[in-house]
């Protein structure tokens, strides 16, 4: 079942930031309550968000340039630090004579069914754009890279128009083959769960109180638990961010720790079957958080894109 998209008056900001907070971590059990805090889907454009049934956007072109942002983020990530009203959208899309949107999602649910809703927010976004999409670029953080995958897996199913629509997939320091802080936080609450003592038994569920979308994120995961890995969308063009925590690469912590949370080899998906990447850029210096605001990424992007 859909969520359907808020489009009510906007909450302040310190709100937005932590019901995002609260998604990630809890997302799924406070949707299933009902709360205020579980961060509904939104596709937004220019700080505000979209009727995807009848969008209302000026100069509103054939050219999308679609970002979605990660665990526990806004959209908000993707703003440069300086310049708060530019980022990787507004660039491309003054560069492409294109339109920036962004979605802003629960992080806390999982992965595929957020690309489910994903997906059916696509298909009606571009049913109702005021002009015929040509060229469709979708670019994800993190978890909106597995939203990516996610999504364009449950549109080709469903035969959805959108996906003829795509041509480039970006995924910036997404954790294809599981993040292994994800993965940690899993073992060392299995760990305490077995102990003796109480009070790490306690510890232990304390860190096990993970949303899906955490869980998912250990693992790579993007589709429902009985479904079979799905392969990239087919005729795009896929690329692939990875950023990393030293400047000098062969560093043993960038070996270990990758960009801080996701490792080059999980970035790149080296554990996927059949992947067919156009291009890989790796940058190190640059950690996770970064790698979605960050001029030199942005060059890469233009080049790839434009």
């Amino acid at each position: 079942m859909t969520t359907e998209p808020s489009i009510s008056t906007p909450m302040p900001r310190w709100q937005d930031h932590a019901s995002a907070i609260a998604s990630g971590f809890l997302g799924d059990w406070l949707q299933a309550r009902e709360s205020p805090l579980a961060m509904p889907m939104q596709v937004r454009h220019q700080g505000r968000a979209l009727d995807t049934g009848a969008p209302e956007v000026p100069d509103a072109s054939g050219t999308l340039v679609f970002l979605i942002h990660g665990l526990t983020e806004l959209e908000s990530v993707w703003s440069y630090r300086h310049e708060p009203d530019n980022g990787y959208g507004p660039e491309l899309a003054r560069a492409l004579g294109g339109t920036s949107l962004a979605l802003r999602y629960n992080t806390g649910l999982p992965v595929y069914r957020n690309g489910e809703m994903m997906a059916e927010e696509l298909e009606t976004l571009i049913e109702n754009w005021p002009v015929p999409v040509a060229n469709l670029i979708l670019i994800g953080h993190s978890m909106g890279g597995l939203l990516i995958r996610a999504a364009c897996h449950h549109g080709r199913q469903s035969g959805h128009q959108w996906c003829r629509s795509v041509g480039s997939c970006v995924y910036i320091g997404s954790p294809h083959d599981g993040s292994w802080l994800a993965r940690g936080a899993h073992r060392v609450a299995e760990h305490l769960a077995a102990m003796p003592k109480d009070y790490l038994r306690v510890a232990g569920e304390f860190i096990d109180l993970r949303s899906e979308g955490i869980r998912n994120l250990s693992r790579g995961e993007v589709t429902r638990p009985d479904a079979q890995e799905p392969p990239l969308l087919p005729s795009v063009d896929h690329y692939v961010v990875s950023g990393l925590l030293t400047r000098n690469q062969a560093h043993p912590v960038n070996t270990l720790f990758g960009d801080a949370l996701v490792q080059e080899p999980s970035a790149r998906g080296d554990e996927r079957s059949g992947w067919v990447l156009r291009d890989i850029a790796n940058f190190p210096g640059i950690h996770h958080v970064r790698l979605a605001h960050e001029p030199k990424v942005a060059r890469q992007l233009k080049e790839w894109l434009t």
